[in-house]
């Protein structure tokens, strides 16, 4: 009898873990309008949950579960609203679906090879030249940017001729053979501009950007890699701006299918009455289009310093912001700037892109063209997106 006991008990313990636990859930997606790659986020996943299949109308979706963020993310076609069923698991994933998006950062080593990092700090500004590609970078299948790891933080762009993932094979310098074969580069000269979307401090007396000086420490995450989307922050503690003393995590989110990007700020400490800024650059041989709470530009210029080995390249910029929060439009002499205030939450989010003339995607459309549907695709990462759980 103990020893039908004891086995029982053992067979217990080995099968308790074997059993996953799952829930099944429906939610309801719901657009203003017909959207193609719609960006779907659900945030009230099981605590459990290290796992979860997304399916629709007969069609298996594939899906991420950030599960440091607490966010279940995935893409889809909506029309008006969809139903999406999600089943959670205790369980590891085993389906493997093919990623859409990449993010990297690499750690220079003395013997000058490098090292992938998720994470790197700083108490001095002194990272800019010992990352790779000098920050952070990430791309979608149609556009690439980097974040510099250093005062100005301003974001650069790369452009995609053919829509495919290639940073982790030219790691932002393509070289000689691969850009004959097709590969996309780096293709804005940012200078001491805003680039495109960089939040900066701001000096209304003299009308000029403010740099992260005066810090306590800094910081670039990794958050996500995909298959789905990729998630990168920039975070600075103890920045002694305008004679407060705040932090600020600027987070940036790319979906696949998707060439323009998310950007959430998130001020912390004494930010109320503050100002901050942002916009587009203003290139070479630009014209610029401006609404109420979005400014786009156009331009021509050299990509690099290099006038000889490099030609003009056409780009557009884009960005779209909060109407309630902006304060005024002053720029600058580099840039294209609306002056905004955090909203109560301490939050200043809004949308940016780029769009590259010699981009497959924008193959045979006029310069005007290109920049309307760089317009349009920013203003369309503003609009809301309701997700409502179905019981």
């Amino acid at each position: 009898m103990r020893r039908i006991l004891l086995l029982m008990l053992l067979l217990g313990c080995v099968s308790g873990p074997l059993t996953a636990r799952t829930l099944k859930a429906r939610y309801r997606v719901t657009t203003s309008d017909q959207r193609r790659d719609c960006p779907v986020v659900i945030r009230d996943i099981p605590d459990w949950a290290v796992s979860a299949t997304v399916t629709s109308d007969g069609e298996t979706i594939p899906v991420q579960l950030d599960r440091p963020l607490g966010e279940l993310a995935f893409v889809a076609d909506i029309s008006g609203s969809r139903e999406f069923r999600v089943t959670y698991s205790s369980r590891p994933a085993r389906h493997g679906y093919p990623s859409r998006v990449h993010a990297q950062m690499w750690l220079k080593q003395p013997d000058k090879t490098l090292q992938a990092a998720d994470t790197v700090s700083s108490t001095r500004d002194d990272m800019y030249h010992k990352l790779h590609h000098h920050g952070p970078a990430f791309e979608s299948e149609y556009a690439a940017y980097r974040i510099y790891f250093d005062k100005k933080q301003t974001i650069d762009t790369y452009g995609k001729k053919h829509p495919r993932l290639e940073l982790a094979e030219t790691m932002w310098y393509p070289t000689a053979e691969q850009m004959a074969a097709g590969s996309g580069y780096d293709n804005l000269r940012v200078f001491g501009s805003v680039g495109v979307g960089t939040l900066k401090g701001w000096d209304a007396s003299k009308r000029k950007m403010i740099h992260i000086t005066d810090f306590a420490r800094r910081e670039a995450r990794i958050l996500a890699r995909g298959p789905v989307r990729t998630v990168v922050e920039m975070r600075v503690e103890g920045w002694r701006y305008c004679g407060r003393e705040i932090a600020m995590t600027s987070r940036y989110i790319l979906y696949a299918g998707h060439g323009e990007v998310q950007v959430e700020n998130r001020i912390e400490g004494d930010f109320r009455g503050l100002l901050f800024t942002t916009g587009v650059m203003k290139m070479a041989e630009h014209r610029v289009e401006r609404g109420e709470d979005w400014v786009a530009a156009w331009g021509r210029d050299f990509p690099e310093n290099d006038t000889l080995k490099w030609e003009r390249e056409s780009v557009g910029l884009a960005v779209a912001l909060p109407a309630a929060q902006i304060v005024s439009r002053q720029d600058d002499r580099t840039s294209c700037l609306f002056q905004l205030t955090p909203d109560a939450q301490g939050r200043i989010d809004y949308a940016m892109g780029m769009c590259w003339r010699r981009s497959e995607w924008f193959d045979g459309l006029s310069d005007e063209e290109c920049l309307r549907r760089l317009e349009a695709s920013v203003a369309e990462a503003r609009k809301p997106v309701a997700v409502e759980r179905v019981r």
